[in-house]
């Protein structure tokens, strides 16, 4: 865990592209410490791999899954290590500002903490807290993704690039080669989409007797044309259901330990923008209290 929170940071300072092996330059190998870092998880995981690769046949996680995929130089221990710290790296930040965009609606409306209580006592007396549990609690769950909705990662996701040329119903026509997103921002706030869009409603998909909502569909990691923070698709973040998990026990035990408000009963901090990533506020300060039954 320390060697993934770390590697995060450094090549976020750092030089990014020292993730590849094919592009380190010999300064940087000695003007940041990663390569040891790369080396130190080499270390880790070496015995971790050579194990999966004599019991391929029984494994079913991450590593197994790069490693089927992989061809190559892909299938050297120092590549397999480089993509678990990639993966790693794409999970930590997104998942702490995700975090963060919550974070600061409940700090901003503390009067929604007494609903998530109430839901998460109930379920937490009857199932302990389990994974079936966390799964029932619908009013966290939906205030996770209200969040998401208005704060998606970047204004355009889904990045891709035609392999081919393609020529939709409508005629319109997409060469070979051209790069594509879809507009998340705009599609989460469309109106004929979502009532009253630019509103936080923090249990907008907590109600299951609505149909859009019925089942499953509410859930934050069900992705539809309609919202997309996770993309769409089989190519969809295959990583949102650990995320949801780990997000909705963060929420949950905050809401459950402590009261929370923005410094100076300020609105909401708002977000920051770095071309079309969005970024929680960094300097906003929030003030939270041990809660006394």
């Amino acid at each position: 865990m320390d060697i993934n929170i770390k590697f995060t940071i450094k090549v976020t300072k750092k030089d990014a592209s020292i993730i590849d092996n094919t592009v380190t330059s010999f300064a940087n190998r000695f003007l940041t410490s990663v390569p040891a870092d790369i080396d130190r998880c080499i270390k880790h995981l070496e015995p971790i791999i050579e194990e999966r690769r004599r019991n391929m046949e029984n494994m079913n996680d991450m590593l197994s899954w790069l490693m089927a995929e992989a061809e190559g130089d892909e299938t050297s221990t120092r590549n397999l290590t480089l993509k678990i710290l990639t993966v790693n790296f794409a999970a930590i930040h997104t998942s702490t500002m995700t975090f963060y965009h919550a974070l600061f609606y409940l700090a901003e409306h503390p009067e929604y903490m007494e609903p998530m209580r109430e839901e998460i006592e109930e379920v937490v007396d009857r199932e302990g807290w389990t994974h079936s549990a966390v799964k029932q609690m619908f009013k966290v769950d939906s205030f996770i993704k209200e969040s998401q909705r208005l704060n998606t990662l970047g204004c355009l996701v889904m990045d891709r690039v035609a392999c081919h040329p393609v020529t939709f119903p409508d005629g319109t026509y997409i060469p070979k080669g051209t790069h594509m997103s879809i507009p998340a921002h705009a599609l989460h706030t469309d109106d004929a989409v979502y009532e009253n869009p630019h509103t936080f409603d923090p249990f907008r998909f907590a109600d299951r007797t609505k149909q859009q909502y019925a089942g499953h569909k509410g859930d934050m990691v069900s992705t539809s044309t309609e919202f997309v923070a996770f993309g769409h698709g089989r190519h969809a973040c295959p990583g949102r259901f650990f995320a949801a998990n780990e997000l909705k026990l963060m929420l949950a035990h905050l809401v459950m330990t402590y009261d929370i408000k923005l410094q100076g009963n300020a609105g909401r901090p708002p977000n920051m923008w770095f071309m079309v990533h969005c970024i929680p506020n960094l300097k906003a300060e929030i003030l939270l209290r041990k809660r006394v039954d």
